[in-house]
């Protein structure tokens, strides 16, 4: 991840340096059309033209340079640590078919337990979290569960 990162930085840099050399070509043309005779009234398409563009390239510049910053203090934050290994191993959680796996994940918060979930339709698996979050005295949660088993029920 580190090195896509790292790439997505230079891309920026040069986004970035591609538009400053098209600013200045602009800045060019603009100063020649203000020198001209009539000035920028001879020339009011043109100019607006030229002003226009400069003034899109900067706004991108400037989101450019934004998300490199986040970019650099996210490297820098994450450095020497598993979220830029690239050996970091993805597991697809919704895969697992271990039962006492399956529970673990959901207790944790990993697995969110919606109708997405494996076992969402499983009333003994409810059963078994309800259990859990009495032990825990999360009643909140019991009662969402209880209330979630009801509803299948029906």
């Amino acid at each position: 991840m580190r090195e896509l990162i790292q790439r997505t930085i230079d891309i920026l840099k040069l986004r970035v340096k591609n538009n400053l050399e098209v600013i200045n070509m602009n800045q060019k043309a603009i100063k020649e059309i203000l020198s001209s005779k009539g000035g920028a009234s001879d020339n009011p398409v043109e100019f607006e033209k030229y002003y226009g563009i400069n003034k899109t390239m900067l706004r991108e510049n400037n989101d450019y340079i934004n998300i490199q910053l986040t970019l650099i203090n996210f490297l820098e934050k994450y450095k020497g640590t598993a979220v830029l290994e690239e050996a970091l191993p993805i597991i697809d959680i919704y895969s697992v078919t271990d039962d006492r796996e399956v529970f673990d994940l959901t207790i944790k918060g990993v697995l969110k337990f919606d109708k997405e979930h494996p076992r969402y339709h499983d009333s003994e698996f409810i059963d078994m979290l309800i259990k859990h979050y009495q032990r825990t005295e999360e009643y909140e949660k019991c009662q969402e569960l209880f209330d979630m088993k009801s509803k299948l029920v029906q």
